[in-house]
């Protein structure tokens, strides 16, 4: 029974990753594009290494999947995330032309900058 619910688990986690690449394909705006590349990979990857690790059954390996899925779950935001900051800096906006960003990046450039009141010349 439990080789049954790893090949299902397996074949599912597969799946999920064929739909995100699918959705990386077709979604048309790149921030669109970066939910997919980042979400659907990690989903796969996790019911990919429960249906292993079920099929396994021990500990050495089974802490390898582990380990592989927890720097995934950490890695697949950081990612995401670095990439959106360099795909705002390097292309204008196309949706709404509201960029929250820039106003709070100026708003933090303006607070870090040292202030010149009370020093002599």
């Amino acid at each position: 029974m439990l080789t049954f619910i790893a090949g299902v688990l397996i074949v599912l986690g597969a799946v999920f990753t064929m739909l995100a690449g699918i959705g990386t394909l077709r979604f048309g705006d790149v921030y669109a594009r970066m939910h997919p590349a980042a979400k659907g990979p990690t989903l796969g990857l996790l019911l990919v290494s429960l249906g292993a690790a079920l099929e396994l059954r021990e500990l050495g390996p089974v802490l390898a999947l582990a380990l592989v899925v927890v720097l995934q779950f950490l890695a697949a935001p950081l990612g995401a995330h670095l990439l959106g900051r360099s795909i705002h800096i390097s292309l204008p906006l196309q949706a709404d032309e509201v960029d929250e960003l820039a106003d709070d990046l100026a708003a933090a450039a303006e607070s870090s900058e040292p202030t010149t009141e009370g020093s002599e010349s």
